[in-house]
């Protein structure tokens, strides 16, 4: 997707991504709609030159970068730090302070890919990893519970979950959350 507001610009880098072998699935013009655009076309890559983008296109953008990450390249003129980090932090994989160069596109959105990738996957291994520790905590919460509540051992109590686990046919945590949620209950009765 080319998110362009000079349309002979636009035209021409069109024409040299579909040399490079892409297809562009969209060209607009502002970052009016971008948003819907995107959820649309589902792209691999947006390309954003625009004359002055915005606060309100870094907003969107980072809109995006949560609910469907997609890599982005913005070519801008602006140098400010601030910006660049904003940018950055709002889904930019490839910030070029410089205008875009029909020419030079492909390489430019083949690093943007990898460096995408790249992020995306630690992305979903950070979040793997708060999944598996917020698993855990509840776990051993339970676990915790039940040998106050039964005066059990440690290894009692998690035999004892994992066996509800498998009996219920449902994952330890769901167990050991309904655990905490009832023998928090009854401590609160007492």
């Amino acid at each position: 997707m080319l998110v362009d507001d000079h349309a002979s610009r636009a035209q021409l880098v069109e024409e040299h991504l579909k040399a490079a072998g892409f297809e562009v699935l969209s060209i607009i013009s502002s970052a009016t709609g971008l948003l819907y655009q995107i959820e649309q076309h589902r792209p691999d890559v947006v390309l954003i030159d625009l004359q002055s983008p915005d606060r309100d296109v870094l907003e969107s953008l980072a809109i995006v970068n949560r609910h469907s990450p997609t890599a982005m390249v913005m070519f801008a003129q602006q140098d400010d730090p601030d910006y660049i980090r904003q940018a950055v932090a709002a889904g930019i994989s490839t910030y070029l302070m410089e205008g875009i160069n029909p020419a030079k596109v492909k390489p430019v959105i083949d690093v943007a890919m990898a460096q995408f990738r790249s992020f995306q996957g630690l992305r979903d291994e950070l979040s793997s990893a708060r999944t598996q520790l917020e698993d855990r905590t509840v776990i051993e919460k339970a676990k915790g519970l039940l040998m106050l509540q039964k005066r059990i051992s440690e290894n009692e109590a998690h035999q004892l979950l994992t066996r509800l686990a498998m009996d219920n046919n449902q994952r330890l945590r769901d167990i050991a959350q309904t655990v905490v949620a009832t023998l928090s209950t009854l401590e609160i009765r007492k």
